[in-house]
């Protein structure tokens, strides 16, 4: 007879913590927080070609080494291994991409990054245009959010559906850039119709996006695809001929679904996913993500190129990258103890899992589960 409380006590936990975090909330000055890191917005250019270069370097040549050691032998996995985490972190960059592709001093890394990761991992940067719909305070964490789900909110297949997706992954550029991309040149509505479904980089699975706006943009999406799927052509040419092993294709595959995966897994923990398809302000976007200011070393493996610090980003989305530390130290320094900053820190990304599985249970049994409905996107020239 005593156990039930318990069991009780156990499943509302989840739901005063978002009370908790909530009320703190109502008391964080945004202009505040912003007035101790006003001088770290400036970007330094060379750290980001730096990076970006010898982690691509790395990349590379791990998943060369890999052959002459042998796919199967320990050290030739290893080295996949270190090639997939390498390419995550090059890959990681479009994120920074996304937020200031309107910058002079980046056109010329935008332009570097597709060139080299972008087209060769089949996510050229267009598909990730979309990425400022996720930062507007009208749209974050509703329908027409292409990488939110209140998954907190709902049943708990839906985050094993993301996990699952990781491992078809692989086969989406060859299909969208080798295939559908140029039928679409031949057929106009089934161009239409892959840009509205199969442009964007989402979470939210039936989101629709958006066409290209003016000459300019149509010629750069299209060049793009043309690229991409060239690159395609390429390596299946290389492939049928034998130029390419058929070992290194499986070694491709399991490369490019590491590096899915732990994109997947970073998404999950990236967010409390607590949204309840209304609009959030600023202070309830940082409540609703997660910083992993712990085991840095580690966090930089699995949510690179900043995104450790996701609640910090989404408070200061303007905030390069190679700021992220400083600020964070800035912030827990200068704002109070009580601060609703401090309750969007977590130890790591199984704590944050369990979270989101707790939380997926907890509103269960609240009856707060929520149905997912068709979602869709403005028109060309609506709000973005």
């Amino acid at each position: 007879m005593t156990a039930a409380p318990a069991t009780n006590n156990a499943a509302v936990a989840p739901l005063a913590a978002e009370r908790a975090r909530y009320d703190a909330g109502r008391s964080f000055s945004v202009q505040e927080a912003h007035r101790h890191v006003r001088d770290l917005f400036g970007h330094r250019v060379w750290i980001y070609w730096t990076d970006f270069l010898l982690s691509l370097a790395v990349g590379v040549t791990a998943f060369w080494a890999a052959g002459p050691l042998g796919l199967l032998s320990p050290a030739g996995l290893l080295c996949s291994l270190v090639a997939a985490l390498a390419l995550y972190r090059c890959f990681a960059f479009i994120h920074e991409i996304a937020h200031f592709r309107a910058k002079r001093a980046l056109r010329g890394f935008r332009i570097g990054w597709n060139v080299l990761v972008g087209i060769p991992l089949l996510a050229p940067v267009f598909l990730y245009e979309s990425h400022g719909e996720h930062h507007n305070k009208k749209l974050y964490g509703t329908e027409r959010d292409a990488e939110y789900l209140p998954l907190a909110r709902l049943s708990v297949r839906h985050s094993v559906v993301v996990v699952l997706g990781s491992f078809a992954l692989p086969f989406f550029g060859p299909v969208r850039f080798g295939l559908l991309a140029p039928l679409g040149w031949l057929i106009p509505p089934l161009r239409r119709r892959v840009h509205r479904s199969l442009s964007t980089i989402k979470l939210d699975l039936e989101y629709q996006g958006r066409q290209p706006v003016g000459r300019r943009e149509r010629a750069s999406w299209a060049a793009q695809e043309a690229a991409a799927a060239v690159y395609v052509w390429a390596m299946a040419a290389l492939a049928v001929s034998g130029a390419v092993p058929v070992s290194r294709l499986l070694q491709w595959y399991a490369v490019f679904s590491v590096l899915a995966l732990a994109n997947s897994l970073r998404i999950l923990a990236a967010h409390r996913y607590l949204g309840n398809e209304e609009e959030m302000s600023v202070v309830e976007q940082m409540l609703d993500t997660v910083n992993y200011p712990r085991n840095r070393w580690l966090a930089e493996l699995w949510a690179p190129v900043g995104l450790r610090l996701h609640a910090l980003h989404h408070l200061m989305p303007g905030l390069p990258y190679h700021a992220y530390g400083a600020a964070h130290r800035r912030l827990v320094t200068a704002l109070p103890a009580d601060s609703a900053y401090r309750l969007t820190e977590s130890p790591g990304m199984a704590r944050s899992l369990r979270e989101l599985w707790h939380s997926c249970r907890a509103h269960r049994r609240a009856g707060a589960i929520l149905p997912l409905r068709p979602r869709t996107a403005p028109e060309a020239g609506g709000v973005r």
